[in-house]
């Protein structure tokens, strides 16, 4: 693989990105459901607030997956980050339409960087088509 493929650096940013939210994910959940330390971010009734732990932690082992495979052009890692970076989609558009964009300050964001990120990887797809795992 030439110098220039082996570092690109929107897929260093997504990758990242990636890893510190899933990170940032797994630690919350933890400490929310372990030992209660976080309270609710969300208006909703707990065994409703509960059931986003399993879809964010699956999120979350997709985003870290996707992340080192990024790095490693490897179509895993590809495919691991669009259906991780979906999820986040997913729980971003959730949380704005739970809260009314109460939380505008992480909707943004969130928002903005998944819809980049999802444009790019599709734009970068023909990397990953010719490097099997």
């Amino acid at each position: 693989m030439d110098k220039e493929k082996r570092f690109i650096l929107g897929l260093v940013i997504i990758g990242v990105i990636n890893l510190f939210v899933a990170l940032m994910t797994i630690a919350f959940w933890i400490g929310h459901l372990l030992a209660n330390r976080f309270p609710k971010t969300l208006p909703v009734p707990d065994n409703l607030y509960n059931a986003f732990a399993i879809p964010d932690l699956v999120m979350s082992w997709l985003l870290i997956i996707g992340a080192f495979g990024l790095l490693r052009f490897k179509k895993t890692g590809y495919v691991c980050s669009l259906i991780g970076i979906g999820m986040w989609l997913f729980d971003v558009l959730l949380v704005a339409g739970l809260t009314g964009l109460f939380k505008i300050s992480i909707v943004v964001p969130s928002l903005i960087f998944c819809l980049w990120a999802l444009f790019y990887l599709w734009r970068k797809r023909t990397l990953f088509q010719h490097f099997y795992d």
